[in-house]
């Protein structure tokens, strides 16, 4: 009796799979537990058993394991059941959701009733298709609404390989499109109902993913890392108020589909060739980074709209070389000097022994970080064009040679940041370095390797370098923040 008492938090690890033992566990009687409020489940991965068999025993034994309807915080790990017990269904309670690790299981149960939920975490569920094995999408939904989940604020989809939308094949109504946006016609397109409270979206790793619920709302990050580009561009084409039966769709007019983003991280995209029109909406996007995007060849006209953008990072996109080199993209730089602070460049082989020519137009920029690009021989002399240049970061660029006279009217720059650079470090040795003059008005210098402590060199290693690198990193990531909170 005194157990039903428990309060707080509740812990059970190493269950068993075994059916003889599954059913011991309906003896806890966790169901009369009203007082707790968060549980975790995680079963024994590495128990030896028949798999026919342990699917059921993962089955009884969850089932055995029902909680109390008061629960808000449920995790489940290792759960190697196909199927999830219909009791969840009754936590309508339930704030946070938590699968992990549980390998068999192919769809969760129906969503209507979870209206409290407000996280949900699903990590590495190999077999999940679909997250509702629903064809009849109103068993999800709230009312006669086109909103699910009506108070989810994050959702997380990590390493999901196999996970291709929310619901299976069903008839999607696209007059909420835009009228003048050519709905997808792939089976599986996003489809005209939304999350209407989601704040933060990460999706990791889930490469057939196409079909998913827009989220229109989204207000702080968002986060696609080798997933398809398809829903996010069609969340941004959402038809803005124009078609006859909005009203019945979106509640609110008139409205821009992710205008209060501020944080866009689009990372592996295989499918993104350019940042189209509809970038207009992104009306609050502060910070943008773009990393392994092989089909990228074009970043306008998307990135023209961003009115708001102050810090920007572009990392291994091979095709997009050429854009930002060109003298045709003029235009954007300057466009980009209205509120642009920091400029990341990484890996980009086409820029070849100097940087882009439109960067001088960026008069505003705070910092500029160049890392990893092994053409790169010359930093220009327009670089004291750059007024407002307060560090600068020059990561691994191996075939950089020396520095302009115009870093000396830089002075403004009170970090500079050298690593994995050779023959440049070799000419800022204090005092007698070619380029020491240059550079010697600066604050804080950091020379990796240091071309003055060459018996110490020797001991170094690389990973306390990339250590210090990012503790430099941070440090100047956290000014930024300040900077930021305070303007």
């Amino acid at each position: 009796m005194g157990l039903n008492n428990l309060r707080g938090e509740l812990e059970v690890i190493n269950l068993s799979c075994e059916k003889n033992v599954a059913v011991e566990y309906e003896k806890a009687k966790l169901k009369d537990k009203q007082y707790l409020r968060s549980l975790t489940l995680e079963w024994d991965s590495e128990a030896e058993i028949d798999e026919t068999e342990a699917i059921v025993g993962y089955e009884m034994s969850l089932e055995c394991l029902q909680p109390h309807q008061n629960i808000q915080n449920l995790r489940l790990t290792n759960y190697g059941g196909v199927k999830l017990s219909t009791w969840l269904s009754s936590l309508t309670n339930l704030v946070k959701l938590t699968l992990k690790d549980c390998s068999k299981c192919e769809y969760l149960v129906p969503l209507n009733q979870f209206k409290c939920l407000k996280h949900l975490t699903l990590v590495r569920l190999i077999c999940l298709e679909y997250i509702s094995n629903t064809n009849n999408v109103s068993e999800d939904l709230v009312g006669s609404t086109t909103t699910l989940l009506p108070s989810l604020e994050t959702l997380e989809l990590l390493d999901l390989p196999n996970l291709k939308g929310w619901w299976r094949e069903i008839e999607v109504d696209h007059s909420c499109f835009d009228a003048n946006a050519n709905a997808n016609e792939d089976n599986h397109t996003s489809l005209p109902y939304y999350l209407p409270s989601l704040s933060k979206l990460t999706i990791d790793d889930c490469p057939k993913l196409t079909c998913m619920p827009l989220y229109p709302r989204l207000e702080g990050e968002l986060e696609l890392r080798k997933t398809s580009w398809k829903p996010l561009e069609e969340t941004l084409r959402m038809g803005l108020m124009m078609s006859s039966n909005v009203e019945s769709v979106f509640p609110t007019t008139p409205f821009s589909p992710l205008s209060k983003l501020e944080r866009l991280f689009l990372i592996d995209i295989d499918d993104l060739e350019c940042l189209p029109d509809s970038f207009k909406s992104l009306a609050c996007l502060s910070r943008f980074h773009i990393d392994g995007c092989p089909k990228l060849k074009d970043l306008c006209p998307g990135i023209l709209h961003l009115s708001s953008l102050r810090h920007l990072w572009i990392s291994r996109c091979e095709r997009l070389g050429d854009m930002l080199i060109s003298e045709d993209y003029d235009s954007m730089w300057r466009a980009l000097n209205v509120t642009l602070q920091s400029l990341g460049l990484c890996k980009l082989p086409n820029i070849v022994t100097v940087l882009p020519m439109g960067i001088q137009h960026l008069t505003i920029l705070q910092q500029l970080e160049v890392y990893k690009c092994d053409s790169l021989t010359t930093i220009p002399e327009w670089i004291n064009n750059l007024k407002s240049l307060k560090s600068l970061w020059l990561y691994d660029c191996p075939n950089l040679t020396s520095f302009p006279e115009g870093i000396r009217s830089l002075t403004t720059l009170n970090l500079l940041y050298i690593d994995s650079c050779p023959m440049l470090l070799k000419r800022c040795k204090r005092n007698t370095g070619e380029d020491w003059d240059k550079i010697s008005h600066i604050e804080d210098l950091t020379l990796i390797p240091d071309p003055n402590k060459e018996e110490e060199n020797e001991v170094n290693t690389s990973i306390s370098n990339v250590c210090f690198y990012f503790q430099m990193k941070l440090k100047s990531e956290l000014i930024i923040i300040q900077r930021d909170a305070t303007s």
